[in-house]
């Protein structure tokens, strides 16, 4: 859904109050949103917590502040179409204008070597994944992609599902974030296409590996355990369950809870390891950043 139909969307349902949530690159376009808002009668309020995903949905606070609905940009529904908000929920996916189409000799040679080829995206290049599908065939090249092609930092299903049928991955975003994902999930070679930095590259996950292998054995000697639960909406989990197969093996579990962990809620904590129950991202970005080693529950019951 692009911004003008929601803003007609909410007009048509007499939506007065707005609360705005957006992703960080997207900050910058608030006061644009705002003011088309305002001169369509809607009156916004803008919310300046992180926004990461429709997991981060905020309807307990925009009720609060007696908003009428919520403005969700830059993400839509994947993978949450179970969560139930208290208050209508408009998605703006904002798509990206880059078309990607300077990038394709690069991503030719890249991948050069193999023949079936596995394409995913992030949301915002979604005009640019079309184009890099389009270039691919014309190059005789076999592409699969399940469901729509969309992945997100925590669901890779999409990918995942046609694996058996390719010998590589190419992942259209910006960055790594989403493409080291898919790299930890699957059992093929997989390439980030940025198409910002109109880049072409194998993501390396060796490091990342050594890490977490690192942190399994921390966690195999410890005896003073935090379980990390979050409450964001589309977050919780049933701890109950991995608290008790933690303390089977012997340990003390503590259980935390937070809204976003940054380094700063750990301190003065004397615990020997961390297990993560929250968003799955955390068990895998940066983690040399954190004194106290973290590990996916997942990762140990798996």
């Amino acid at each position: 859904m692009e911004l003008e139909e929601a803003i007609e969307n909410m007009k048509s349902k007499g939506i007065k109050r707005v609360f705005v949530q957006l992703p960080e690159g997207l900050k910058t376009k608030s006061l644009e949103i705002v003011n088309l808002l305002e001169r369509n009668g809607i009156e916004p309020v803008i919310s300046l917590e992180t926004t990461y995903g429709a997991c981060d949905l905020r309807d307990e606070e925009a009720l609060r502040l007696k908003c009428d609905a919520i403005l969700h940009i830059g993400h839509n529904e994947f993978g949450f179409e179970w969560l139930k908000s208290k208050i209508p929920v408009f998605y703006v996916e904002w798509l990206s204008d880059k078309t990607g189409k300077e990038g394709m000799k690069k991503i030719e040679e890249a991948l050069k070597d193999f023949e079936k080829i596995g394409i995913v995206y992030s949301i915002q290049y979604k005009k640019a994944f079309e184009n890099v599908v389009d270039f691919l065939k014309s190059k005789k090249k076999k592409v699969f992609f399940g469901g729509t092609g969309q992945i997100i930092g925590c669901n890779f299903s999409n990918a995942l599902s046609v694996e058996k049928d390719v010998e590589t991955f190419l992942v259209v975003s910006s960055g790594k974030f989403h493409a080291i994902g898919l790299a930890l999930k699957a059992n093929k070679p997989v390439f980030v296409f940025d198409v910002e930095a109109n880049e072409v590259y194998r993501i390396d996950t060796s490091k990342y590996l050594k890490i977490k292998a690192w942190n399994k054995k921390i966690f195999e000697e410890s005896k003073n355990v935090g379980l990390l639960i979050g409450w964001k909406k589309g977050q919780i989990k049933d701890f109950e369950i991995v608290k008790k197969k933690i303390e089977s093996l012997g340990k003390k579990v503590y259980i935390l809870a937070f809204d976003e962990l940054r380094e700063s809620v750990l301190e003065g904590l004397k615990l020997d390891c961390l297990v993560n129950l929250a968003c799955s991202r955390i068990s895998t970005d940066d983690l040399e950043r954190y004194k106290i080693p973290i590990i996916d529950y997942l990762d140990i019951f798996s």
